[in-house]
């Protein structure tokens, strides 16, 4: 069973339309990442999936059941705002307790839930610290409990990591994946990092514009991308422009290519840096320069009059020139941008 169906929503401030998505399906138990620019829509729909804003058109179902005029507490959401939303003025345990006193009205059940909730997210001692005491880490971390404690059947999150450091993003990240795992839930988190994404999801949705312009399992993306802009967005890959040459076959600045099925005219194709390989071939490029991405030099090479992006284990000299040889082959023909 599908967990979420989103069905033909669109909604618009004014002259402006800012979400217009057919169709998407989220199976229970699945880590869907929305991936975009800012302003590409993601927040107004995890809104709209919430209850907390309504569309102009189309329906919103939850576990089979029709739910686009059901109050957001109706629902059997848990949802983490990008600014978290703690109350300032409340410990710790009352921001954990207030969400509860509707849905759980007996007061030793909502005890054992904050109790349980506070030793897997680690903040039994800060429940009586208000947070503003907290550090931006810990904060994150009552925010995650405020919507675990509730048991949803559907956990949103809005940007969840945006203001935390590099070490405590990847932390925080993999204890978000390991709660969905433990708890089997359905989890739908936004965000602009495709880390993140590649991180965390089973599948990823890449807006643009309003609309969902590609969906797939994180590799499958990366190896077929579909369009030139999550070829740019999610992806390393050097778009190339090819010529038909026959069946299957390109002409390329960096040589023919050979694609999966006929194609006809001038198309884009993707060309990922661990594709290409240096030290060797009939190619040679000049190096504009390297940076280190923690596990191999990325390093930007002027083929001609093509920019391409190659993997290296150790750094190159900008200005020197080196051998390379291209893909012969290459799943990736691209739509021009959705």
């Amino acid at each position: 069973m599908n967990a979420v169906e989103l069905l033909g929503l669109r909604k618009s401030y004014g002259d402006r339309c800012v979400l217009d998505v057919a169709r998407i399906e989220v199976p229970e138990g699945e880590f869907f990442v929305l991936l975009g620019p800012s302003g590409s829509g993601k927040t107004t729909l995890l809104r709209i999936i919430s209850g907390l804003v309504r569309p102009d058109a189309g329906e919103v179902r939850l576990g089979g059941e029709e739910c686009t005029h059901r109050p957001p507490h109706e629902r059997g959401i848990g949802f983490v705002f990008q600014g978290l939303a703690l109350w300032p003025h409340l410990s710790v345990r009352g921001n954990l307790s207030l969400g509860l006193k509707r849905e759980v009205p007996d007061p030793e059940e909502r005890r054992n839930r904050i109790r349980a909730a506070a030793q897997e997210l680690d903040i039994e001692c800060f429940l009586t610290s208000r947070p503003g005491a907290l550090s931006g880490g810990e904060r994150q971390r009552v925010a995650l409990a405020r919507a675990l404690v509730r048991r949803p059947r559907l956990l949103l999150l809005d940007e969840p990591f945006s203001d935390l450091d590099a070490r405590l993003r990847r932390t925080t990240a993999r204890l978000v994946r390991r709660l969905h795992d433990e708890h089997g839930m359905t989890t739908i988190l936004i965000t602009h990092d495709r880390t993140d994404a590649h991180l965390l999801a089973d599948r990823i949705g890449v807006m643009r514009h309003g609309r969902i312009v590609a969906c797939g399992a994180p590799d499958e993306l990366h190896r077929a991308p579909g369009d030139t802009f999550t070829a740019e967005f999610l992806t390393d890959a050097t778009l190339l422009r090819g010529r038909a040459a026959g069946e299957g076959k390109l002409h390329t600045s960096l040589g023919e290519l050979s694609v999966d099925g006929a194609v006809e005219g001038e198309v884009r194709v993707a060309v990922r840096p661990e594709e290409i390989l240096l030290g060797e071939g009939p190619l040679r490029g000049r190096v504009l320069g390297c940076e280190y991405d923690g596990t191999a030099w990325r390093c930007r090479l002027l083929v001609g009059d093509t920019e391409v992006a190659a993997r290296h284990d150790v750094p190159l000299e900008a200005g020197s020139e080196i051998a390379l040889t291209p893909p012969a082959s290459s799943r990736a023909v691209l739509r021009e941008e959705a």
